[in-house]
């Protein structure tokens, strides 16, 4: 089961994305959020830290917590990595599946995945369009031990939602490392670009909260649409 704060900070968040607090752009104070959710101090300063951490809101001391201004939209928040279903709550996210297979693991994708030669893998190629245009080529590894179940229906939707969506799978950390490059002719077809463009590969060892990898991806992004956001602050 979800930690009760984490359950907080989901519904606030949902809140904020509906445009709840549009017009004061600031949260109801810590005591009335204690009472409307019934819940304990430490459970809503739990909360906001989580907020305050994917960059939703910002505490000002002694005025209140405010919406964060972010100095870009349409961005990839590094600091919430659960896929494109919810960096863009408030756009249409398409998928093609372009292959759906399983292989074994062999030295180097035991390697990277931590896991033993020959562990049972899901390969999957998406496209992954934003308001129909393409934006991310996803080449992905599951670990089969670790889920068990996918198909072509859960593909072409949110992959992340249907893991989490056993509580006993709790998403833990994730490591990524970003790098420019250029495009080879099959990835630069699928985005409707041309070989030798430019673009942006992310590479992701996603775990679960045991620290186990459960999905190792290389997406390879569109130039032309994608921005990623990074907060940081001086403390």
């Amino acid at each position: 089961m979800q930690a009760k704060y984490k359950t907080v900070a989901d519904d606030i968040e949902k809140q904020v994305l509906s445009g709840l607090f549009s017009d004061t752009r600031k949260l109801p104070t810590e005591d009335e959020l204690i009472e409307i959710y019934a819940v304990s101090r430490n459970t809503i300063r739990n909360a906001i830290d989580v907020l305050v951490r994917k960059g939703i809101i910002i505490p000002i001391q002694g005025s209140g917590m405010f919406l964060r201004s972010l100095f870009s939209d349409d961005c990839v928040n590094l600091e919430n990595f659960l896929g494109l279903t919810k960096a863009f709550p408030n756009k249409k996210i398409g998928t093609k599946v372009l292959e759906f297979k399983e292989i074994e693991a062999d030295e180097k994708l035991a390697y990277i995945m931590q896991c033993d030669v020959g562990t049972p893998i899901h390969y999957i190629e998406r496209l992954r369009l934003v308001d129909n245009v393409p934006y991310v080529i996803e080449y992905s590894y599951y670990n089969k031990l670790l889920v068990p179940y996918l198909n072509m229906e859960i593909l072409r939707g949110s992959i992340y939602a249907f893991i989490t969506s056993d509580p006993k799978k709790q998403l833990g950390y994730v490591d990524r490392v970003i790098r420019a490059d250029v495009l080879n002719q099959h990835d630069a077809e699928i985005l409707g670009l041309k070989a030798g463009d430019p673009t942006l590969i992310s590479e992701n060892r996603a775990m679960l909260k045991s620290g186990v990898i459960f999905d190792y991806s290389i997406d390879i992004h569109n130039y032309k649409n994608t921005k990623f956001l990074k907060l940081s602050n001086f403390t």
